[in-house]
């Protein structure tokens, strides 16, 4: 069996907690651990784990220096094969997730499930990549919370603590297209995510973090790759969902109506130029 690193990290989110910490403790695979890194929450976090750490195999319950900060403790921790990161507020799927993807888990050094999007008043869901490309990534991020990422990998390459939103996609870009870290989807509808996190709520700062990233590892540009229809279309779709859940935010359904139908026909003429 394959033995899974399950990592939450949180702060002053014990709703979150709420949720997510039931989750991975109804599993009906047992080869996990699970550890929980709290940056020294005042809301009743660190009571309710206290109530729970029976069930917890390690966590802490101190200041941090960040969100990747939290997440490198987390990986310095893990003696699993794999890690997966269920941050608080998110959650597995279902009580068979685990069970339904270890089989799966073969020694890829990121094998990517599928994830279920939520808001209060809409649901979609998101595919990885069947084959990512540089054009794909440049605009879109995986799922940590549906990954699984080799432990060996993180420790050796921890995320970069400078950035504050974006390192777990720097961490996979750099992984897979510098040093050659191999990547599969795999057949499990794996999490659930909320639309209320950091990253959802900042784009621009996403955004920013994304072009620092990109100028860096590609001064002169991203190199040219020739993209299947297939390739184009994975990317294409991502970009609509991405604007449609973005639209779905917003309180004016005739401003919601007018960003949907403009990023279908976006989609429409990319595809077919």
């Amino acid at each position: 069996m394959t033995k899974i690193s399950i990592i939450t990290i949180s702060y002053n989110n014990l709703e979150g907690l709420k949720r997510t910490v039931p989750s991975v403790l109804s599993q009906s695979y047992k080869d996990y651990e699970y550890i929980v890194v709290d940056g020294g929450s005042n809301d009743g976090s660190k009571e309710y784990l206290e109530a729970n750490s029976a069930h917890i195999t390690r966590w802490v319950s101190e200041p941090d220096k960040g969100i990747y900060n939290a997440m490198n403790k987390g990986i310095a921790m893990a003696t699993g094969e794999y890690c997966i990161f269920m941050n608080s507020g998110d959650h597995f799927f279902s009580a068979t997730t685990l069970e339904d993807a270890a089989p799966q888990l073969d020694g890829t050094d990121y094998c990517v499930g599928r994830t279920i999007v939520l808001d209060e008043k809409y649901a979609s869901l998101r595919m990885p990549p069947k084959s990512p490309t540089l054009r794909y990534l440049s605009d879109n991020a995986l799922q940590h919370q549906s990954t699984f990422i080799k432990t060996k990998l993180l420790k050796e390459h921890p995320y970069d603590e400078s950035l504050k939103i974006a390192a777990d996609w720097a961490h996979f870009i750099e992984s897979w297209y510098v040093r050659h870290h191999s990547y599969k989807p795999i057949d499990t509808l794996v999490a659930v995510f909320y639309l209320d996190g950091i990253s959802f709520n900042q784009p621009k700062q996403v955004r920013a973090e994304f072009n620092l990233v990109l100028k860096r590892l590609f001064p002169n540009g991203l190199p040219k790759e020739n993209e299947t229809k297939e390739q184009k279309q994975e990317r294409l779709t991502a970009k609509v969902h991405y604007k449609i859940e973005r639209a779905m935010r917003k309180s004016c359904l005739k401003r919601d109506w007018k960003i949907l139908r403009n990023s279908l026909r976006f989609v429409l003429k990319d595809l077919f130029m």
